[in-house]
């Protein structure tokens, strides 16, 4: 019977945490082409011939053609084991115990693993918009959080992570009025050390705002010109820095684009002065950036969604990663927060409802605590808690914004079909922000 790339797998977990009754850890690890292999952790407790080639054996006929060549390898016999016994992407499903040995899951993908590579900014000035699936209106709502909080005093930084779509720059700024250069220009120009002196940011001149607002734009590509080549620069910006090119370390992606964020937010505050917020503009689905964007570059994410079985559905297979691990979920649910993009008028309330309950159940079978247990403070709020991540902030759908070109629409924002529809939305964003409001969860803090 042919062994398919799911129950490899699930095979593979079951023949370990057989193992684990000997005490032995054991790292499962799953390539980029999906064959497994199980690392023994022989370097404390040594682990007989005779142990090993029956683990292989099991191993081979529970994953069939995804079983690597060699099935079974000794963590002594690695060339560095702590890279892979004690990898921070390693996922500890079984703790060591008293007569049990440790199993930890271990994932080598080519795309995902950031999703699960979670880190805290304290600082919780970044906020990033994502839509699982696109045409929510993301980059429209992004142009609209920040000409709000402009109006407000605040230093907004937006900063376009849709690389292979750029769409917010343009509102913010007409193309001519550019930067010299963008995001990817800084990540390809710091793979070699040279991105010292990149014109990054400009501010923008689409948003007017009195006071002590500013708006500032880090576009995703520089000022179309004679010679500038995005393509050629897209194509070059997902890779990891080898070694000699890290400073003395390798850099992935995910560092990678840490540093062009940093970039921007040091060049906004040399020219006038520390954004206050920075509204990170994400790619929509299951992409690296989004995946940066969302477990490791911000404190608070707004995630788009329409009504739809296709959206639930593409939200429930993400969710699930971070579901696998309580520490994880406990950790992201509480930066999330539900965006019901193009609401019908004539039947917001309905629409809201159905949406609350559905988010509701999405998070529930995911990242919310199970309720049947005998923990009475599980966490898992029910369809109705307004202050819960599944309990959405919403923007009014109108026939007006279709095809609306702002470049051609002198005062679009401030047009009384554009503060009906985000009006609701705009004040529920700023309420979570801090040192304007509360933040997500701070209520389960008292």
């Amino acid at each position: 019977m042919t062994v398919r790339f799911d129950d490899a797998w699930f095979s593979a977990r079951k023949i370990a945490e057989g193992v684990l009754l000997e005490g032995f850890d054991l790292t499962v690890v799953r390539d980029m082409v999906g064959r497994i292999t199980v690392i023994v952790d022989d370097r404390v407790v040594p682990v007989s011939e005779e142990a090993i080639a029956h683990l292989g054996v099991e191993i081979r006929a529970g994953t069939g053609n995804y079983c690597s060549i060699s099935p079974v390898v000794r963590a002594s016999e690695l060339l560095d084991a702590g890279n892979v016994v004690e990898s921070p992407d390693a996922l500890v499903v079984q703790p060591a115990g008293e007569r049990r040995g440790r199993l930890s899951l271990l994932e080598r993908g080519v795309v995902g693993a950031d999703w699960t590579r979670l880190s805290v900014n304290r600082g919780r000035t970044r906020i990033t918009l994502y839509g699982f699936k696109g045409g929510v209106g993301r980059s429209t709502a992004t142009f609209m959080l920040a000409s709000h909080l402009a109006a407000l005093g605040k230093c907004v930084l937006v900063i376009d992570l849709d690389l292979e779509s750029p769409g917010v720059g343009t509102l913010l700024q007409s193309t001519a009025e550019l930067p010299d250069y963008g995001l990817v220009d800084y990540l390809v120009e710091s793979a070699v050390g040279n991105e010292d002196g990149l014109d990054l940011v400009v501010r923008s001149q689409n948003v007017e705002v009195s006071g002590n607002g500013e708006v500032w734009l880090a576009p995703a590509g520089g000022r179309p010109r004679i010679g500038y080549d995005y393509l050629a620069k897209l194509n070059r910006i997902y890779f990891d820095l080898p070694l000699e090119q890290g400073n003395g370390r390798s850099m992935g992606f995910a560092g990678r684009l840490a540093r062009s964020v940093e970039a921007c937010e040091t060049e906004v505050a040399r020219r006038s002065r520390t954004p206050d917020i920075v509204l990170l503009d994400s790619r929509a689905g299951i992409h690296d950036v989004a995946a940066v964007a969302i477990a490791q570059l911000s404190d608070m994410s707004l995630l788009f969604a329409a009504n739809t079985e296709a959206t639930w559905a593409g939200y429930q297979t993400l969710f699930s990663q971070w579901g696998l691990d309580s520490a994880w979920a406990a950790e992201i649910r509480l930066r999330l927060k539900m965006v019901a993009s193009m609401v019908p008028g004539l039947k917001q309330e309905s629409y809201l409802a159905d949406f609350r309950d559905r988010a509701q159940v999405c998070f529930s079978e995911t990242l919310y605590e199970d309720v049947s247990g005998v923990d009475p403070d599980a966490y898992n709020p029910g369809p109705e808690d307004l202050t819960a991540p599944h309990a959405p902030l919403p923007i009014l759908f109108t026939n007006d914004l279709v095809g609306l070109d702002t470049s051609h629409s002198q005062g679009w924002r401030t047009s009384e079909f554009v503060v009906a529809a985000f009006g609701d939305f705009l004040d529920g964003v700023t309420s979570l922000i801090p040192d304007v409001g509360k933040f997500p969860g701070e209520h389960l803090d008292g």
